[in-house]
């Protein structure tokens, strides 16, 4: 999920991108540390907190996210009739809440029905939390640490320019959206390749705008002399400040209390 660079001074818009990585793979680990939806559902409050102090657009991420519902109930479905009961470890998962078919056929467990919700969680956390580091992180500071870990700055460009373009196309795909329906094309269409066809209208005026802007950044690049020197310079060094050293400890301090439920204390499974 990308959404354009938001500039505020909150807290972690001030954190340095490797701080920010670091507790991106750090959620990542808890996330998947888990199966049990209910442990999920604790990291995703905490997402929602970091959500709401940087006053993140979440209606935006929920209406982008709403023509996923299907396959959101899609998933529980499945795994609620695909994972039998004596598969779980607990006992509530082993429990078969009802059969579709007769004779006690088909049968949906519990615990089925948790790994699809626990499936749908960690989706929505990965979501919100790669939604937050890219509105707290300027692209600038992206460059410079692909530069920093030296990457090619060839592949440096390539995902930079493919990060800061995906909200350029979005609101380019608004605009032809409100026109063509100006100009009252017919964008609802009917049977298999109905809908195909109704979206032309939309998809050549895009492919036209993506080549054309391509074409003004090569002429723009060509201007600023891109490429005559492979020496890259930084307008200022990444550094950092006891901010970044408290939250990297608390990642870490949270990430060990994770792994220490989920192994130590045998907490978290279904």
């Amino acid at each position: 999920m990308f959404l354009e660079y938001m500039s505020k001074e909150t807290y972690l818009h001030r954190l340095d991108i490797r701080t920010k990585i670091l507790g991106f793979v750090g959620i990542i680990i808890l996330v998947f540390l888990f199966n049990n939806p209910f442990y999920n559902l604790i990291i995703a409050i905490m997402i929602g907190v970091l959500a709401l102090s940087i006053k993140m657009p979440s209606q935006k991420v929920f209406d982008m996210l709403k023509p996923l519902l299907p396959c959101f109930i899609l998933i529980i479905v499945l795994t609620s009739i695909t994972y039998s009961a004596s598969s779980f470890k607990t006992e509530i998962s082993r429990r078969v809440l009802f059969h579709l078919l007769p004779n006690n056929g088909l049968g949906v467990s519990a615990g089925g029905f948790f790994i699809g919700c626990t499936l749908i969680v960690r989706i929505f956390i990965l979501i919100f939390i790669s939604t937050i580091f890219t509105l707290t992180t300027p692209i600038d500071d992206v460059l410079q640490f692909l530069h920093q870990i030296k990457v090619p700055y060839e592949i440096s460009l390539i995902i930079t320019t493919g990060i800061r373009f995906i909200p350029t196309m979005e609101r380019k795909k608004n605009l032809i959206f409100q026109a063509q329906q100006a100009r009252g094309a017919n964008l609802k269409g009917n049977g298999i390749t109905g809908p195909i066809r109704a979206y032309l209208p939309i998809m050549v005026p895009m492919i036209i705008n993506s080549i054309l802007m391509a074409n003004n950044l090569s002429i723009a690049m060509l201007n600023r002399g891109y490429g005559v020197s492979k020496t890259w310079t930084v307008l200022y060094e990444m550094k950092f400040t006891m901010k970044d050293y408290l939250v990297i400890t608390i990642i870490f301090l949270v990430t060990v209390l994770g792994i220490y439920v989920r192994y130590g204390l045998n907490k978290g499974i279904i």
